[in-house]
């Protein structure tokens, strides 16, 4: 299965403080949705591995093969506090820098049913929980 650590790049990049514990499930599963519809590019609901490749493409701007912390907030559609801890949590090694192997091992773990696609409601569990076990380990998120 391919997986994507598509799930947070800062570790110490920004300085300003976000304190997600104010969020409500419900309101960040709402901050993330943009970023599920414009992956979604058909519209069925369910996010596909060539859908996911696409996606990547157009985020990777320079076409080096990685994504930086300035294309990724450039591309992102969520709110300020979720697209930070997403990079942060995909840039697992603090480089500043995403691969398409990262996005790839995350899109294989959102997909729990094994079905090789992701619905909205695996998208929306796996980074809800994500922004709330990084509030859990760390008591604020760091944005950049």
């Amino acid at each position: 299965m391919y997986v994507t650590g598509v799930s947070v790049f800062l570790l110490f990049l920004g300085t300003t403080y976000a304190d997600i514990g104010n969020y409500t499930h419900a309101q960040i599963v709402a901050g993330m949705n943009p970023i599920f519809d414009v992956v979604d590019m058909n519209n069925d609901s369910f996010i596909e591995d060539s859908e996911l490749t696409n996606a990547w493409l157009r985020v990777d701007a320079d076409h080096d093969g990685y994504v930086t912390e300035a294309e990724y907030k450039n591309s992102a559609n969520a709110k300020r506090e979720f697209w930070a801890i997403v990079f942060q949590e995909m840039d697992r090694d603090g480089d500043g820098f995403i691969g398409l192997d990262t996005i790839y091992g995350e899109y294989a773990m959102m997909d729990t049913n094994d079905d090789n696609r992701v619905s909205r409601l695996e998208f929306d569990n796996f980074y809800a929980t994500m922004m709330e076990d990084a509030y859990k380990h760390y008591g604020f998120l760091l944005i950049g």
